[in-house]
């Protein structure tokens, strides 16, 4: 019998699945937070700041690899380069929740930490589902949502990632030009992990 899932809920349940577990060489975010916490002495916001100062460098270098063949390789590394990007901020968020002694199995911080990967665009969703963001926090809110609510914010999150992936990412002119296209690529996939990180300090 065919699952009744699509891909809006698939693409979340791998995200999350693979950046919590990991897959081949890419490490899970229990791993990846207790190498920072021996790294800094189990500092906690330290290793906070650790992990996302790697994760942006991480992001950086995907941006600058997958952006280098410019319009000869667009349709072959762009949906990889979003598959990545979007793994390694799912991995990020994952890995501050974790730090903060939040439980990774728990639905409601999947959730929170899929919204943050989603930045603005995620607190929208959450907010058109009914949180009040202004006066209640994230996490908060999504407590008091009934679970059949909460997962049709899923839902819409994966939905907005698998329209993300089909439009395959900031698709520009600069992107045709090889040599031009190689920094703006790093440069934007690093401040898009700095966004995820900015709402992953913050709500969870």
């Amino acid at each position: 019998m065919a699952s009744s899932r699509g891909l809006p809920d698939t693409l979340i349940d791998e995200l999350w699945r693979r950046a919590v577990g990991g897959i081949g060489p890419f490490a899970g975010a229990a791993s990846v937070a207790d190498d920072a916490l021996r790294a800094t002495e189990d500092d906690v916001e330290a290793a906070v700041r650790r992990v996302v100062g790697s994760h942006v460098r991480l992001a950086a270098s995907s941006g600058l690899l997958t952006s280098l063949g410019g319009a000869a390789t667009l349709v072959v590394t762009a949906p990889a380069g979003m598959t990545g990007l979007y793994l390694l901020g799912t991995r990020l968020a994952a890995v501050i929740a974790h730090l903060r002694g939040r439980d990774l199995e728990d639905p409601v911080i999947r959730t929170a930490a899929l919204v943050c990967v989603l930045g603005a665009d995620g607190t929208e969703l959450a907010e058109r589902t009914g949180l009040d963001l202004v006066n209640a926090s994230l996490l908060y809110g999504l407590r008091r949502l009934p679970p059949e609510v909460r997962g049709q914010l899923d839902t819409r999150i994966g939905y907005r990632l698998t329209s993300r992936f089909t439009k395959r990412g900031a698709l520009n002119v600069t992107k045709l030009i090889p040599v031009v296209a190689a920094p703006i690529g790093a440069g934007a996939d690093a401040m898009a992990m700095r966004t995820v990180a900015t709402f992953a300090q913050a709500h969870l």
